[in-house]
């Protein structure tokens, strides 16, 4: 099976290909660069592993929620390929992405998660997940409301942007629960996802949107 995966939805341009089940990937922090790199670094891929876009089987990619331009980048040339191409894709919602991240760290460990970023606008997207036997349970859909409704009472491990500030001040000084701020969507969560996934949860592009959780969105 081979699948790329694209994640655009944050500041970190993030790209890769699962060919004889390897997994290779690149990723680089460009703020507004997205559209002007992302298919060099995609043909780069294909070409390291000898690959033409015509021996693809499908596309994964970050549905959102995030930066509506980056987005809806991913969702445009995910888009392109897929008609161009007539394959299927899979959605991964960022939240998912990084919660998978958070499992991996530590897979035999069961924990509640919760992902948190930054909205812009003195919002926060979150979410929270129950990690078991190495598998995630979605507690709730992906949401995005004011810091102080985010439910902050459970979780084990946290992991989001909105730990840098918007939440940071309503951790408690003594909390001695794991909060890494620093984690970003990538395609190497998006791949190690779509290999339990795809095909059964492949769909038709044209059945698919963006997840922009907001019907007010923030360029950037």
């Amino acid at each position: 099976m081979n699948l790329i995966a694209i994640e655009t939805a944050t500041e970190q341009c993030a790209l890769g290909l699962l060919h004889n089940d390897q997994i290779s990937s690149t990723a680089e922090i460009a703020p507004q660069q997205h559209a002007s790199i992302i298919l060099d670094r995609l043909e780069g891929l294909l070409s390291d592993a000898g690959l033409k876009k015509s021996q693809l089987d499908g596309i994964v990619f970050g549905l959102g929620p995030g930066a509506f331009t980056g987005v809806r980048i991913a969702f445009a040339v995910t888009q392109g390929l897929a008609l161009a191409l007539a394959i299927p894709v899979m959605g991964v919602s960022t939240l998912e992405n990084m919660a998978w991240q958070v499992l991996k760290q530590n897979p035999d460990q069961e924990q509640h998660i919760l992902i948190a970023n930054d909205a812009r606008m003195g919002e926060v997207y979150w979410a929270e997940f129950k990690a078991h036997q190495g598998r995630l349970t979605r507690l709730h859909a992906d949401q995005v409301s004011k810091p102080e409704a985010v439910n902050l009472s459970d979780f084990d491990t946290a992991a989001g942007s909105a730990f840098h500030d918007l939440l940071r001040e309503q951790i408690k000084d003594n909390e001695t629960r794991h909060i890494d701020a620093n984690i970003l969507p990538d395609a190497q969560a998006l791949l190690e996802i779509a290999q339990s996934r795809f095909p059964q949860d492949q769909q038709n592009i044209a059945d698919i949107q963006p997840l922009y959780v907001r019907d007010k969105v923030v360029f950037s």
